[in-house]
């Protein structure tokens, strides 16, 4: 079964006004670093996040979802595998914008917080992201879009572990710069389906579904 597609040129509507909701979806793997050790770490989210337009060049959000975080060569047992949420600050800035191509400039941070039980011992992750990207964006077709993206990572945290193990232990990582390929599909004049590959500081994918009201 094929359903209708309705593209509206985006003069058409004067995107800049609406509320923008996403769902993302995301796997990607990074480093910790430890004073003594590095543990590659595995993420595993599931999230929401949404702007609301202050002016036509600059955005504000919010965000928050569920993360799965596994280091399978950190000890003890209930480091292995945890998980819990985060929530973030969004700003996102638009110098340039038009229906061909746009330029956003994006300043995000975000608190995670995570917790993991094995027999007689508990451990808890607590970090800071902040992430600055620019984005370029292109759209060829009022059906197709593509995107580039450069963006720059600070990450500090610690581990507490409480049990037959006490202990905290701070973690940080040592690669700051990632870049992302990215395609989407318009499928209305306000819903957009699209997919993006990480390299860099992590690598990975993330899918996302956006709807503007």
């Amino acid at each position: 079964m094929f359903l209708p597609f309705t593209f509206i040129n985006a003069s058409q509507i004067n995107q800049s006004k609406l509320l923008e909701f996403s769902l993302d979806v995301g796997s990607d793997t990074t480093d910790f670093n430890f004073s003594s050790n590095t543990y590659k770490t595995k993420s595993e989210k599931l999230g929401i996040n949404w702007y609301e337009p202050f002016t036509p060049h600059f955005h504000g959000g919010l965000e928050l979802g569920y993360v799965n975080l596994t280091q399978l060569d950190n000890n003890p047992a209930s480091a292995k595998f945890t998980s819990g949420e985060y929530l973030g600050l969004l700003l996102r800035f638009l110098p340039v914008s038009s229906d061909f191509f746009s330029l956003t400039l994006n300043a995000n941070y975000r608190y995670n917080i995570t917790q993991g039980t094995s027999t007689n011992q508990e451990t808890r992750f607590a970090w800071n992201e902040t992430l600055i990207s620019s984005i370029l964006r292109f759209q060829p077709t009022s059906l197709f879009g593509l995107t580039a993206t450069a963006e720059y990572q600070l990450i500090d945290g610690s581990q507490r572990d409480s049990g037959t193990i006490t202990q905290i232990r701070a973690f940080n990582t040592s690669k700051h710069q990632g870049y992302r390929l990215g395609m989407d599909i318009t499928t209305n004049h306000t819903g957009v389906v699209g997919i993006e590959w990480f390299t860099g500081f992590r690598s990975g994918t993330r899918l996302y579904f956006t709807r503007k009201f």
